[in-house]
């Protein structure tokens, strides 16, 4: 089966840094070299199309290289509505592709099957209603945490319960409004990006203090490339490649070896303790560390404003301190449910990733779904149901739990398992997996 371009458009080793729509650089980001006069052919349902043009207008940025001279079906349309984005586009040339088996899975034919049915049944639509809803919570938790501080203060500060319940609410609108940066940057929510991503900005910036732009380029990357490494070269996932952690043999290169023989022995350890405690604060600094662009600075500045203010609410200064440390440690919570979701699942070649058939086997691969009650779904954002999300990133979470069973049958008609635990299930698998790491170190002639 032919999968290449019928012009040279391959890439010529890698480099780090992409560009995103913004035309800043994506710093974590792995792109394979190009030279400007090759051309950037993308390959969609066995149609080629001529994107070279249109690589510095993509939303994405210029993943669009990462898929030069190949099949891109999937991961295309896990990311756009075909008729609205190819309509207008003429192809330049076809290539073989087998609808009942694209690249020869037909597993691969089953998902894109399932997501035409699932855009027949209007799950990729935005609902206002619902978003209302999530909005709502968000602000609830908020004029809880505010209730709190007030009682606190009209008692001068004698009021240890309303402090702890002031926090844990805090943490709670910090909380859900990761969740909305996490959908507007996914532009489930109007489907308007201008509107979508002017949202991202208030709630992951304002609301929770960390770049939501910054956390978007990383995503976009995650998603595409899921546990992912360039042998020699580094990590390609830039959301699952923490210099704090080795999940993965294969990432035993890409550590000095003092550090890593340390960080093995204690990695599963010192885990949770560091999301927990350190967690919340380090992806606000490495936000700023990796951002760029005025406007997510601002939206950072603004949450520090009024954080200060509300800590200089209290009588004391420490007593403040206490309790946006007290909130932040909670927020760790998040912390940990984004990492348990993949730690515990192999890495791959990204070259191997981007191969025309095998995606949705990869998607499922790489994640792992919590089990819970559908009524603790807000609590984990929906997200609890990783491998929907990952399959189908353009739904909203609203949907999950409608979907599941349908991917459930897919996966066992093709004999693929979908992994499926309970929280502390799914934490104890991570650390049992974190530990592994020292072992497998010990056993490597390197």
């Amino acid at each position: 089966m032919s999968r290449t371009a019928p012009v040279g458009v391959q890439g010529h080793g890698w480099s780090w840094g992409g560009v995103n729509i913004e035309g800043t650089r994506i710093k974590e980001a792995l792109r394979p070299v190009r030279k400007e006069r090759d051309k950037c052919l993308v390959g969609v349902r066995g149609k080629w199309y001529d994107v070279t043009n249109f690589v510095r207008n993509h939303p994405g940025g210029d993943v669009l290289t990462e898929f030069a001279g190949r099949d891109a079906t999937a991961q295309f349309m896990a990311y756009h509505d075909e008729v609205k984005v190819l309509g207008k586009r003429k192809p330049v040339g076809t290539y073989e592709w087998d609808e009942s088996a694209p690249g020869g899975d037909a597993m691969e034919a089953d998902y894109l099957r399932l997501g035409y049915e699932f855009e027949r049944l209007g799950y990729f639509k935005p609902d206002l209603a619902w978003t209302t809803s999530r909005i709502g919570l968000a602000f609830a938790f908020l004029a809880s945490s505010l209730l709190c501080v007030w009682r606190l203060v009209s008692l001068q500060g004698d009021a240890p319960v309303s402090l702890v319940i002031g926090a844990v609410a805090l943490a709670g609108f910090w909380q859900q409004s990761g969740f909305l940066m996490h959908d507007m940057m996914h532009n489930q929510h109007t489907h308007n990006r201008k509107i979508d991503q002017a949202f991202g900005w208030f709630f992951g910036g304002v609301c929770f203090g960390v770049s939501g732009r910054w956390w978007r380029d990383e995503h976009n990357e995650h998603h595409l490339f899921t546990n992912t490494l360039v042998e020699g070269i580094g990590k390609s996932d830039p959301q699952m490649g923490e210099t704090v952690w080795c999940q993965d043999p294969r990432l035993f290169p890409f550590f000095p070896q003092p550090l890593l023989r340390l960080l093995l022995k204690i990695q599963h350890i010192i885990f949770i303790p560091v999301l927990i405690l350190i967690g919340p604060i380090s992806i606000k600094i490495d936000s700023l560390v990796s951002e760029n662009r005025p406007w997510e600075f601002l939206g950072v500045a603004l949450h520090c404003v009024w954080v200060t203010l509300l800590i200089r609410c209290f009588p004391t200064l420490s007593q403040g301190v206490l309790f946006w440390y007290v909130a932040s440690c909670c927020v760790g919570v998040l912390e940990i449910q984004l990492l348990i979701s993949h730690y515990s699942k192999p890495f791959e070649q990204k070259d191997v990733v981007k191969d025309m058939g095998g995606w949705a086997r990869r998607q499922v691969a790489s994640v792992v779904d919590i089990e819970c009650h559908p009524w603790m779904d807000w609590f984990h954002g929906g997200l609890n149901l990783h491998s929907p999300h990952h399959l189908y990133p353009r739904m909203s979470r609203k949907y999950y739990r409608i979907v599941y069973p349908e991917i459930q049958k897919m996966c066992k008609e093709h004999d693929v398992k979908l992994d499926c635990m309970s929280w502390f299930g799914c934490i104890k698998a991570t650390l049992v997996h974190l530990k592994k790491m020292d072992t497998l170190f010990s056993m490597d002639p390197r």
